[in-house]
């Protein structure tokens, strides 16, 4: 049953990148959340850092026309009646054609007024090959412009 729950949000937090609906992304994450990776742990915090990420990603996936982002759950441990972990393979795919990954990654849910959110994320895709940045001030392909405080 947990691995239906850990799947189900990693379908919708799929779909809702693939459509770029922030909406529902923003409600199933944890504010803050915690990213790690090979070289760096970062805690996006605030909704415009979401944005900015999110923003990263869906243009990210846009800019190389992915048909399908595939995230496929492949072991869950539940770790309370809030908690659980799990792993999964991330493939993005082009009109059927492998465009990126095979890469895996590790996520945390707790569960949050009845809605299973996104707490930490522990990813091998954050390499220098990955064309995103999470947050401002991280060195990327993706970086965009801080507007200018007009005050």
């Amino acid at each position: 049953m947990m691995l239906d729950v850990f799947q189900r949000h990693l379908d919708d937090v799929s779909e809702a990148l693939m459509q770029g609906d922030f909406d529902a992304y923003f409600e199933r994450v944890c504010d803050p959340l915690i990213v790690a990776n090979e070289q760096s742990t970062i805690v996006i915090t605030g909704e415009d850092q979401f944005r900015f990420g999110f923003d990263s990603y869906v243009g990210m996936l846009r800019s190389q026309r992915a048909s399908h982002l595939m995230r496929l759950a492949s072991s869950v441990t539940d770790l309370g009646p809030a908690l659980l972990t799990g792993q999964y393979v991330t493939q993005i795919l082009r009109d059927g054609h492998r465009i990126y990954g095979p890469f895996e990654s590790a996520l945390v849910l707790r569960l949050v007024d009845k809605v299973w959110k996104l707490a930490c994320v522990a990813s091998t895709s954050h390499r220098d090959d990955y064309p995103i940045n999470v947050t401002p001030g991280i060195t990327g392909r993706a970086t965009t412009e801080k507007p200018e405080d007009k005050t």
